[in-house]
């Protein structure tokens, strides 16, 4: 039975701000990470970190909804559209994994680009033929990026560069863009490294067309989430999405300036 009917019921209640429906869809064990930090143990806390949320991203509104469904999880890349502390418009990417237990939400992370990304010519044309792209095999996808992200995580860029296409754009909103094989494993292998261990793949969700990949340090500490898009067996387009606050970067949460009428004197 798919979950993605009960990851569409959710995402309806969080755009509709029904609070005791958010809860009641978590389990009441459910843990949950996001790129806003730290992280929350409860149904409770969910319920009382998404009314904090909603009330920095007001008018909140999920577009551009992608699924991949692995087993008892279902990973989301989506378009947030939203009014910020001082009520302008903007948009953020964010990738959200659910992974289901028992009909509710056991395990959820939220990672994110940073807000209004746009991209140029080069990068929407690459987006653009992986949408249009009709998709392949699900495990031939896994197997494609289960050897791309072998290879850079042994630092191997020759091995690497071989599984992207020639015109491979990767999107990181925090380091950057590349395109070009050459560029995107340079990139990829020029990211800043932890003091501490050692980065590994926790997690690789695979559909017809796209992977997820999530990358960390420690796994109760999730850090990276890589959407990666593949067009004809070669990796197209890679989007980093990252747990902002793990990696030092302050998300904008300033506080709402409030609405009030303003009557004449």
């Amino acid at each position: 039975m798919s979950n993605i009917d009960a990851v569409n019921a959710l995402i309806t209640a969080i755009n509709f701000d029904r609070f005791a429906e958010i809860e009641a869809r978590h389990n009441p064990d459910v843990t949950f990470s996001s790129f806003r930090g730290p992280a929350v143990t409860s149904s409770v806390g969910v319920e009382d970190w998404q009314r904090a949320f909603l009330r920095d991203y007001a008018d909140c509104n999920y577009a551009d909804i992608e699924y991949i469904e692995d087993g008892d999880t279902v990973a989301v890349r989506a378009t947030l559209e939203a009014k910020g502390y001082d009520w302008r418009p903007f948009t953020q990417r964010v990738i959200e994994v659910f992974a289901f237990e028992a009909g509710g939400v056991q395990e959820r992370r939220l990672y994110a680009m940073l807000p209004d990304v746009e991209l140029d010519k080069t990068a929407t044309a690459a987006m653009n033929a992986a949408l249009e792209f009709p998709g392949g095999n699900a495990s031939q996808t896994k197997k494609l990026v289960g050897e791309f992200y072998a290879a850079i995580l042994a630092g191997d860029g020759e091995a690497a560069a071989g599984f992207l296409d020639d015109k491979s754009v990767l999107i990181d909103a925090v380091h950057g863009v590349a395109q070009g094989p050459q560029n995107v494993v340079a990139l990829k292998l020029g990211l800043p490294k932890p003091a501490f261990g050692a980065e590994r793949v926790t997690h690789t969700y695979a559909g017809a067309k796209d992977g997820c990949v999530e990358i960390a340090i420690d796994p109760a500490r999730p850090r990276l989430a890589d959407w990666v898009r593949v067009v004809e067996g070669k990796i197209n387009v890679i989007e980093s999405y990252w747990m902002l606050r793990e990696i030092g970067v302050a998300p904008a949460a300033r506080k709402r300036h409030e609405r009030s009428a303003v009557y004449p004197i």
